[in-house]
């Protein structure tokens, strides 16, 4: 993963979840024992999570939690928890747990209010162990990771990866048969005797028939992109930062844009997902019609812990007359947000009218679209996502059990092929909310004074790789005593590519601060067609630079782009390293270099062709206009934190796809201060590897 460095100029933090974190770091900072024995606490409760505790200093805790009022911050809202908890009604531990249920959304908010009130990191530590051995296993990884990345007392804390905590939503059924199978035959299995001994590969085995619904072409021939651990860690981590069961004023998440953010990123998902069938000759997906039986079936190939599968999805797909009934609500709400979009207008309950022409309302309608908790009247337009979800996967918002699908967990959402129709068609809603924005002026898009010359890219180049994560977490530990020597991999071949730079020269009559923004899209025929491929350009980077008058040169690598992370160490490694620390053998930097919050680095370019794919990248360039928020570092620590809820993650106020965002008006559009570049991305395949051994 990337390292953020000491800088004696400016530099960039990585991208948190979709948006942008300016940071000006200048001095490193490493963990004190305080934060390691913190740190180690993690890592340890999330180990075997399906198995009670074994660790002696933990047991005394897992019978009862914290009893004494003062020790909660609102206790309104835990005794509401504990009233609920001690009926028996909370879902049991070793049932199927997914946050697209009625009563466990209300569950998992009750469990999260009780961790989050707690007042101390003392109470905060005995309850979260009762939790652990007292609650739903699935409920229990979803909470842990809302409190640890929403309770300021817990920044900078790292997580294990998602995929190494909990491998059977990221690795097919074979690998965790192979892995149980090959330790019931060798009991030696899962031990250093040998690195080799304990590695077992992962394919890509998603059996999709020829479909030509889809463009002719099978979904299987892009299951390398859609079924990557990275990506799919990338969107619950997402989901995580950003909730719609957490909002208002108390975690802040108003102040980072979320309404516009939320769809922001998934425009940029979607965008980025065709350009991968792009690479593979095939179509751009078709927005969700929502008419039966659906062609597009999904079989995920997935197992749940106890062995159950995913819940799958037939080809020519029906639903029940009652599902029916929810179809019509879908559609329902879907016409009134098309009303409110052609009325220009919203009233509120209060009678304040919401002006959805103006630029600023898009966080508005983003909310609104999104039904989470900082948007209004969620009864007024439904809850399309969730509803949808549900109706796509057979199942009822108010089951009393449920059989989740791919859809219905954040760790495979992107694994179905109907997820993209389904957004499509949602991002149809939004450029349409756009359409009735004014287009981009030339004042507002010019920068007088500053001309990009030319920019020269390094050959571009895709290949697949190997790469290993730990998988031990399908494996009882038999020892706390033998953690470090305890490690089983699951090795998979995934798409990467060679880093590469940039040069960038730009002849400047304004000496001062600016902004690039660096976007990547298809290579069209006529400029007028960017109104239509606009959608399909991806910003992969955005940085700030110091101009000086007279001809400015800038050169950037590919694994500075804040948009990007690289790879997370090691569930093992990572635990070696916090022990060392606490010993006093070894320091533990706090550097984001294990953030979380960030797409991966890996998948920046898509695949390209071994003749070379004709791409473009278009890069802007806007003044900095400096925010007072941005410069008051007591909000968060850059160093530890992506800064979610703190109002600070972003360099600018333009609109979030500037200048992509609305409908072109080529009187004004391209500008001296633009520049588009004709690439050619190559795939060679020629595997490499990445491993630890």
């Amino acid at each position: 993963m990337k390292l953020i460095i000491l800088a004696v100029g400016i530099s960039l933090a990585v991208l948190a979840s979709g948006s942008y974190v300016p940071s000006t770091i200048t001095e490193a900072k490493y963990a004190d024992k305080d934060f390691l024995i913190k740190q180690k606490f993690f890592f340890e409760i999330l180990r075997n999570i399906h198995m009670p505790l074994k660790y002696d200093e933990y047991v005394p805790y897992t019978k009862t939690w914290v009893m004494d009022e003062t020790k909660y911050t609102d206790y309104t809202q835990v005794i509401e928890f504990f009233d609920w908890f001690k009926t028996g009604s909370f879902l049991e531990k070793g049932e199927i747990f997914t946050i697209y249920n009625e009563q466990y959304l209300r569950q998992t908010y009750a469990l999260f209010s009780f961790l989050y009130n707690s007042a101390d990191w003392d109470t905060y530590y005995k309850n979260l162990i009762w939790a652990r051995d007292n609650v739903n296993e699935g409920m229990f990884i979803y909470v842990v990771h809302l409190t640890v990345m929403h309770r300021p007392d817990l920044q900078g804390i790292v997580m294990p990866a998602i995929y190494e905590i909990y491998p059977y939503y990221f690795y097919n059924t074979d690998v965790i048969r192979s892995i149980t199978y090959k330790k019931l035959y060798d009991p030696k299995f899962g031990f250093y005797g040998n690195g080799k001994y304990n590695v077992v590969y992962a394919n890509y085995t998603m059996p999709y028939p020829k479909d030509y619904y889809n463009n002719f072409y099978s979904e299987d021939l892009i299951s390398y992109y859609t079924e990557d651990i990275g990506l799919n860690s990338f969107y619950f981590y997402f989901m995580m930062d950003y909730p719609f069961l957490l909002g208002g004023d108390k975690f802040g998440l108003m102040k980072d844009r979320r309404g516009e953010l939320y769809w922001y990123m998934h425009q940029t998902l979607l965008a980025r997902y065709n350009l991968e069938r792009m690479s593979n000759y095939m179509g751009t997906v078709k927005p969700l019609v929502w008419r039966f039986p659906l062609k597009t079936g999904y079989f995920s190939l997935l197992s749940y812990w106890n062995g159950v599968p995913f819940k799958s999805r037939d080809y020519n797909y029906m639903v029940d007359d009652e599902s029916y009934i929810k179809l019509d609500w879908i559609n329902a709400w879907e016409a009134k947000i098309r009303g409110i979009i052609e009325a220009g207008y919203y009233i509120m309950e209060d009678d304040t009218r919401i002006n959805l022409r103006l630029p600023e309302s898009v966080e508005f309608f983003g909310n609104l679209l999104n039904s989470n908790v900082d948007g209004v009247d969620a009864n007024y337009v439904g809850y399309i996502e969730v509803f949808s979800r549900l109706l796509l996967s057979g199942n009822d918002f108010k089951a009393y059990k449920v059989w989740p699908s791919a859809l219905m967990q954040f760790e495979t959402s992107l694994r179905d092929p109907v997820f993209y129709q389904l957004y499509e068609r949602f991002m149809d809603l939004y450029y349409y909310f756009k359409r009735f924005l004014p287009s981009y002026t030339m004042d507002e898009l010019n920068f007088n004074g500053v001309i990009i010359k030319d920019v020269a890219f390094d050959k571009l180049m895709t290949y697949f790789d190997f790469f290993d994560a730990d998988v031990s977490n399908v494996l009882p530990m038999q020892s706390t005593d033998k953690y470090f020597d305890y490690s089983v991999f699951a090795r998979q071949r995934r798409l990467n590519h060679k880093p590469f730079s940039y040069t960038m020269n730009v002849m400047s009559e304004y000496s001062g601060k600016a902004i690039v923004r660096m976007f990547v899209g298809p290579k069209f025929d006529r400029f007028f067609d960017l109104q239509f491929y606009k959608k399909y350009f991806v910003e992969v980077d955005q940085y700030l630079v110091d101009f000086t008058a007279g001809k400015n040169t800038f050169v950037r690598n590919s694994r500075d782009f804040f948009w990007s992370v690289k790879d997370r160490t090691m569930y093992t490694d990572l635990y070696k390293k916090i022990m060392l620390g606490i010993n006093g053998q070894e320091k533990f930097a706090l550097d984001m270099s294990e953030a979380h919050c960030g797409f991966p680095d890996r998948l920046i370019l898509p695949k390209g062709w071994t003749n070379g794919m004709p791409m473009q990248f278009y890069f802007i360039i806007t003044p900095y206009k400096s925010q007072s928020t941005y410069e008051k570092a007591d909000f968060y620590d850059k160093t530890v934190s992506c800064g979610v809820g703190s109002g600070m993650r972003y360099y600018d106020t333009l609109p979030m796809g500037y200048p992509f965002d609305r409908v072109i008006n080529f009187n004004y559009f391209y500008t001296k201060n633009m520049y588009f570049k004709d690439v050619l991305i190559y795939h060679t395949d020629e595997m490499k590897m990445n491993q630890t051994f």
